[in-house]
Order: C-alpha cells, then structure tokens, then sequence
C-alpha cells in the first residue's frame, strides 16, 4: 500500500514593497518555489505595498491564495496593475479583512479604460463570501460613479472611509447597499463633505441603529448646526459602545449637549470629543493651535459638568492627531477631576468597542 506524503506547510505573514526586499522573506519564497510540490506556503496576512506587476505575481504564484484572511494593498498606480492582480483576489476564498489606499480611483467605479473594465474587479470581490472588513484610505473615486465594487459585496460587518472625496450620489448609493445594512463599526474620517446632504448619513445611521457598536465621524469639518441635527439619529444607536467625534468644529455650548446626550447611552464605554473653539487662538493668528490659557478654562468648566453628569463612560478631549502616524493627543478625566495628558495609538476600529 502506498503512501500519500503530505506536503510541508509553512506559515509567513508577507509583505511586498518597492525598493529592497526583506532578505528572509526572499529566500524563504525562493526556496518554496523550488519545491512546490512538497512544500505550501500559507500568509495569513498579506500586504502589497507596490505597483510593481512582477513582484506581485512573482510572490502570489508561490502563496496558497485561500489561505490569506487579511490583505492590504497600496499605491496600485494605474489600471494594467489592477487587471494582473485580479484573478488572484478572486482565489482568496477565505479573505475577511481587505484594506486599500492610494489607489487609482477608477478601482472602485464602473469606468472602462484601455479596453478593460473595472467592474471585472469588482466581480472578483464579489467571489469573497466571508469578507467582513473594509477599509478604504485616500482614495478619490473618479467620473462622478458610484464604488460600484460594493454592490457585490455580502453583509460587512465594518466599514471605514477616510481621506478621499464623495458626491452625494456616490455616497447615496454606498449607504444603500445591502452589504452595508448590518454594519456594528462605521467610520468616516476627513472626508470632504461639501458635496453630499447630511440627511444621507442620517438615513444610514437610522438604517443601521440596532447594531452599530463603534461610530467614528472624524475630522469632517461638522459644526453645531449639523450636530444639532445628528442627535436624534444617535440616541437611535442604543448599542453603541465607542463614539469619535474629534476633528470637528463645535462650540463648548454644542459640547456640552453632545456629552450630555452620550451620557445616556448605556452601552456606551468610550468616547473621544472635539476640543472646542474656545480652545484655540483666533482664527487670524495661529488657527487650530490651542490657546493654553483658554483650554485650561475649557477644562476647568468640562470637569464641573461631567461631574454634575456623571456619565459611565470614559470621556477623552482629543485636541492634535496625526492620521499618518496614527498618533492622538488625548487629555482624560480622572476620578479626581483632574485631567490626564496622553498620547495614543488608537487599535483598530473594530476593537475599540471591546
């Protein structure tokens, strides 16, 4: 009776970028596909950090693509990159958290250049069943058409957007999506909304009330009037468990009836607020630079109020942050009343509620 030798299964998160390769991680994938036959490699998390056609293929050739769970991609310059690596996204079977940024914006619309069209692509999403998280970064989404890769998409769990531009169709059409009316983390980061209503994101939020757990509205340039008109969605979002509101441009009287409204949430665990615009020095001077005598007023006047509140969850002012770096300055309340100074890193969206 003969027996069948298993092949040797090898596990390596991998990573493919421009300029010098790691040099185990090049001999490794060498002496891999020298014997393909009696050896897998397996890469639970993949990223690809160029736009280089051969070095792509080069590695995906020797990895098990179904083994891959987590991919991130970046700075896909033009669409003969995005037609070469299609195929293999589309044997990623297995694949739960897809991130992507700096990529040509044709990549998330139904346009068709050189002869190829991106909703090929899209289709190749469409194969992956068990994806549960997207992250899109600075992406601009080209020829006024909706990101149609998400209409092929299953229920996602989270979604994030940050840094790219959007119209109000595009994001009209996004929020309507079926793999987007189960979401529990949303974020949208410093995108730019000048061209959308906000009643659209009202819509969402209303859709989605009964199991978001994490909600980031960051860096969007929101003003009292457009957080007046947030509140009655949020007490709608009674899961709630993390809030991020920072980046946004609110006066201490609109602050303190957010806090106070957050306060009732009784889910709620964690939330990051906006310092506000009695904090900084006047606009023709040094704008968005903190005033420190008047932040220490602000402070002052916050500690009192949150006392009086007494809300369950831990409240952070959140006064510079660096998206690149992903690096926050928080200052936190104490038990003492006192406020703590810290600088974070802030875990991923779908964590902060845990």
């Amino acid at each position: 009776m003969t027996t069948v030798e298993q092949p040797l299964i090898l596990l390596l998160d991998l990573t493919i970028k421009d300029g010098a390769q790691d040099a185990f991680q090049g001999h490794l994938l060498q002496w891999v596909r020298e014997r393909q036959e009696q050896v897998q490699l397996c890469s639970r998390k993949l990223r690809i950090l160029s736009g280089s056609i051969y070095k792509i293929q080069k590695a995906l050739r020797v990895v098990r693509l179904d083994s891959i769970q987590e991919l991130v991609v970046s700075k896909f310059p033009c669409q003969e990159v995005l037609k070469t690596f299609a195929p293999y996204l589309g044997q990623m079977k297995n694949l739960h958290i897809l991130t992507s940024s700096k990529m040509c914006g044709s990549y998330f619309t139904s346009s068709s250049r050189n002869g190829w069209s991106s909703c090929k692509f899209g289709a190749q999403l469409g194969q992956l069943q068990h994806l549960q998280e997207l992250y899109v970064h600075d992406v601009c989404f080209h020829y006024e058409q909706p990101p149609s890769i998400l209409r092929t998409l299953t229920s996602l769990k989270t979604l994030s957007l940050s840094s790219g531009l959007l119209s109000e169709a595009q994001l009209r059409f996004l929020f309507q999506c079926p793999c987007t009316k189960q979401l529990k983390h949303l974020r949208l980061r410093s995108l730019s909304t000048v061209c959308f209503r906000l009643e659209t994101l009202l819509d969402l939020l209303q859709g989605v009330a009964g199991t978001l757990e994490t909600l980031a509205l960051e860096d969007l340039a929101f003003t009292d009037v457009q957080l007046s008109a947030l509140l009655p969605a949020l007490s709608q979002c009674s899961k709630l468990r993390f809030f991020s509101f920072y980046g946004n441009h609110i006066s201490m009287a609109a602050l303190q009836i957010l806090l106070s409204h957050m306060a009732q949430m009784g889910h709620l665990r964690r939330g990051l607020y906006p310092a506000p615009l009695e904090s900084y020095y006047p606009q023709n001077q040094w704008p968005w630079d903190i005033h420190p005598e008047r932040y220490a007023q602000v402070l002052a006047v916050l500690a009192q109020t949150l006392r009086a509140m007494r809300p369950s969850h831990k409240v952070q002012i959140c006064t510079k942050f660096s998206h690149y770096l992903n690096k926050y300055r928080l200052y936190t309340l104490e038990s003492n009343g006192s406020w703590l100074l810290t600088e974070e890193h802030l875990s991923g969206l779908s964590t902060l509620s845990l």
